[in-house]
């Protein structure tokens, strides 16, 4: 995608949902969620599927009546709006291109319904196909398109009336994975570029911390974490979302009153003082370790026996065990670029800066 926001229409406005809840029937299916999504900022929604993911974009396009709270856009409260009428672009997974139009009359068609004079409307496709690097193909069968190309075409017709918001449900989940990855990242980079409000739902993580500005986790309707990318994974807060996010490495360890930190009777280290961990003690604490943060070393201040190896992408993923008489308590996971087999003893070397405790709460059920 080409895009250096040459004339480019921006009418993107900030979102704003206070306590919303959705009923199907007796079920609760969103629960009191409150969300601000600020002008020209992209959230990532993320969550178990039956989260309530697609009913939080239905309610916010007026497909799915409110049973309790507001959704407002740009400060106007849409309660009444119909779909059409709320300055909403719409970008799904299975495109929903109208075959029996050229690229240009999917393009240009929300324009065309809503009265755009023809001359007007043909400059804004042309500016709109440049933009998503489909320069000059404007006549071209949308049966004769790549997946990738017609996700291009689906996302400019989405921006075509110059949305407040885009909404992007499961946007790329029909593309195998290198076109996914690359895509991913022009989207990103058009995004910010426009300065366009967006609401991205999508069951791929990685997809969603790669695009966001901000990830929000939903977990049987509620909203139990919102953050920055990095930040979210750094510090999940709760044992679900660190699953959720595939944290392999969560124990509950004893911390005593100088910042010791054992793991089943096994000293991992020593935090310095005002480290969350340690203000969480003393005594038990759960916490999360990311993996990345383990690291082979022959210095290592503890050891590892080998359990599984898998090779994934030029890294090694390792699930071993410390030693000891409760080997299920000391389960540990890793990445490593060196090649170490089943039963091999490792040396590792523990980042407990990047240690963080977890709070209750967070789980999946209602």
């Amino acid at each position: 995608m080409a895009g250096d926001g040459h004339g480019a229409e921006r009418t993107a406005a900030g979102l704003g949902l206070e306590a919303v809840s959705v009923r199907y029937g007796e079920t609760l299916v969103l629960d009191g969620i409150d969300l601000d999504v600020a002008p020209g900022e992209v959230v990532g929604v993320v969550g178990p599927s039956g989260s309530g993911k697609s009913t939080l974009l239905r309610a916010v396009a007026g497909l799915e009546p409110l049973a309790s709270g507001r959704v407002s856009l740009g400060g106007r409260d849409l309660a009444g709006v119909p779909t059409h009428r709320r300055g909403l672009g719409l970008m799904f997974q299975d495109h929903g291109l109208f075959t029996h139009l050229d690229v240009e009359g999917n393009v240009g068609y929300g324009l065309r319904v809503g009265g755009r004079p023809d001359l007007d409307r043909a400059a804004r496709v042309a500016e709109l196909l440049d933009l998503v690097g489909l320069t000059g193909m404007g006549e071209r069968a949308v049966d004769r398109l790549s997946g990738g190309e017609a996700q291009r075409v689906a996302l400019a017709r989405a921006l075509a009336p110059a949305p407040g918001l885009l909404m992007l449900d499961e946007p790329l989940g029909s593309l195998d994975r290198a076109l996914r990855e690359e895509l991913t990242v022009e989207l990103r980079r058009l995004l910010g570029e426009l300065g366009q409000t967006a609401l991205h739902v999508t069951h791929d993580q990685g997809e969603a911390f790669a695009l966001a500005d901000r990830v929000a986790v939903l977990s049987a309707g509620r909203l139990v974490a919102v953050d920055r990318p990095a930040d979210l994974w750094a510090d999940p807060g709760t044992a679900f979302v660190a699953r959720f996010l595939g944290h392999p490495n969560l124990w509950t360890v004893e911390v005593d009153g100088e910042g010791v930190v054992s793991l089943a009777g096994t000293r991992l280290g020593r935090v310095a003082a005002g480290h969350p961990v340690r203000r969480a003690g003393p005594g038990a604490v759960d916490v999360v370790l990311p993996a990345t943060a383990i690291d082979v070393d022959a210095a290592g201040a503890v050891e590892a026996v080998v359990d599984e190896v898998l090779f994934d992408r030029g890294r090694y993923r390792v699930s071993g065990s410390l030693e000891g008489d409760e080997p299920s308590a000391r389960s540990v996971e890793f990445d490593t670029v060196t090649g170490v087999a089943t039963g091999d003893r490792c040396p590792l070397r523990l980042d407990l800066d990047r240690l963080r405790p977890l709070r209750p709460g967070g789980t999946s059920t209602p």
